[in-house]
């Protein structure tokens, strides 16, 4: 009982502008009313009475009807599953505006959270292939320290692993949201790789690897996460070469070419893939697939355009350059 007092009240409060504008309105036909009979003597008041009480009477069962369908309402959106998101019984259009706008929010809240679903998944998948990874460089460490044969150089190409896979890891959780804050500055590419390069030094000294830094590059983009693009693709023009060099070339490009193991051709297309490893990934080095795929959204989001060209057993090239739009 309770319960339906609450709701008639707020069934009054929210017809409170009908039902003023109705006593008003009847108000105002009362003292018309009146004035007539003032005036017009022997009137018959029965007449009078119609004339007021007629409105009145229609106007209550009129609000007893919405009243009626403000209880079914109610109790329907009290009670309605939102999982199957039944037909709305208001058939109004406003009723009709309200359910499109509910399915509509519905739609957009299943893509969040499909969307959410498959990164968890993603994820999940990468930090198991990514804690593998991570046991490789610790568990060469620990041999090392076992066979008592733990040098400083071995320990360095370990670490910089370890602090590889990390950044990529980091790198990937922050690209994934779109309230990343670039910082744009004014810089020279050279600066950027030979910092790198001086990072990966023991690597090229352990394979007898040359290499080479030609031209410079000055341009305006955010300078961390430019490096660490670069820093993908030196890092594998190191892990997949086993002789020879890598050269950079910087010319309002950069161009990293190696004289690696190449690339399958029938890899190539799908190289940037999210979690596409390819043969030399499967092969030789186990990889996430993640560092690529990384690179070309760092690239894409700097406004930049990468692409690679390869010969198995010959060497890989990587050529970047400024995005051109195309009017």
């Amino acid at each position: 009982m309770k319960a339906h007092g609450h709701l008639l009240g707020r069934f009054i409060q929210e017809k409170t502008g009908e039902l003023t504008a109705f006593f008003v309105t009847e108000g105002l036909i009362a003292l018309i009313l009146i004035a007539l009979i003032l005036v017009l003597e022997g009137l018959d008041l029965t007449l009078f009475w119609v004339a007021f009480f007629t409105p009145f009477l229609v106007f209550l069962v009129f609000q007893v009807l919405g009243y009626i369908k403000f209880i079914r309402l109610h109790q329907f959106l009290t009670a309605v599953d939102v999982t199957t998101l039944p037909d709305f019984p208001d058939s109004s259009r406003l009723g009709r505006d309200y359910q499109a706008l509910i399915f509509e929010l519905n739609d957009n809240s299943q893509k969040k959270y499909q969307a959410l679903a498959a990164f968890d998944k993603d994820l999940l998948d990468l930090t198991k292939l990514w804690t593998h990874q991570m046991k490789v460089p610790l568990s060469a460490l620990d041999l090392m320290v076992q066979t008592d044969r733990l040098t400083n150089h071995d320990v360095e190409n370990q670490v910089v692993e370890l602090d590889n896979y990390i950044t990529i890891l980091l790198s990937y959780l922050r690209l994934q949201h779109t309230a990343t804050d670039f910082r744009f500055e004014t810089f020279d590419v050279a600066d950027v790789v030979h910092v790198i390069i001086k990072k990966y030094a023991n690597q090229f000294i352990l394979k007898d690897l040359s290499v080479s830094v030609i031209g410079s590059w000055q341009i305006t983009s955010d300078k961390k996460w430019l490096s660490v693009a670069i820093e993908q693709l030196i890092n594998n023009a190191v892990k997949y070469t086993k002789t020879g060099s890598v050269a950079i070339t910087l010319d309002h490009s950069i161009d990293i070419s190696d004289t690696g193991i190449g690339i399958l051709a029938e890899d190539i297309p799908r190289i940037f893939e999210h979690g596409f490893t390819g043969f030399n990934g499967r092969k030789y080095q186990k990889s996430t697939g993640l560092g690529l795929y990384l690179t070309q959204d760092i690239l894409k989001k700097l406004a930049f355009d990468i692409h690679i060209s390869s010969q198995i057993e010959k060497g890989t090239t990587v050529h970047i350059s400024k995005h051109i739009p195309v009017l």
